[in-house]
């Protein structure tokens, strides 16, 4: 019986080590499903400007890098996190989703 796997949705953390996120999913010995979501709608006033999405571009590229050293493939999506979580979970029949919190006004709502 495989085991159902589990998302970790990376966010701003977007580095391997000392992640709790991926700490957590690594100990459950699920298949993870690494996940960023590029959320263009929900920040309002904490939009990314240039250089915060240039340095997005490199953190994302050397993430993926970095995942597929340990044979994982990082999936990028656009849009709304909710919707694209549910999909997510519905395609992949993953039963968890971890994530590290955030503490900007949008993101705690």
């Amino acid at each position: 019986m495989s085991k159902s796997p589990i998302i970790v949705w990376f966010r701003q953390d977007l580095r391997l080590s000392d992640n709790p996120a991926l700490t957590f999913a690594a100990k459950t010995e699920k298949p993870i499903i690494p996940l960023y979501i590029y959320d263009d709608k929900n920040p309002k006033d904490w939009q990314m400007g240039e250089a915060s999405q240039w340095w997005l571009h490199h953190s994302l590229t050397s993430l993926s890098k970095s995942l597929g050293r340990h044979n994982a493939k990082l999936i990028v999506k656009k849009g709304d996190p909710e919707k694209i979580l549910r999909d997510i979970i519905s395609e992949t029949g993953a039963d968890t989703v971890a994530w590290n919190r955030m503490y900007e006004p949008y993101a705690t709502e």
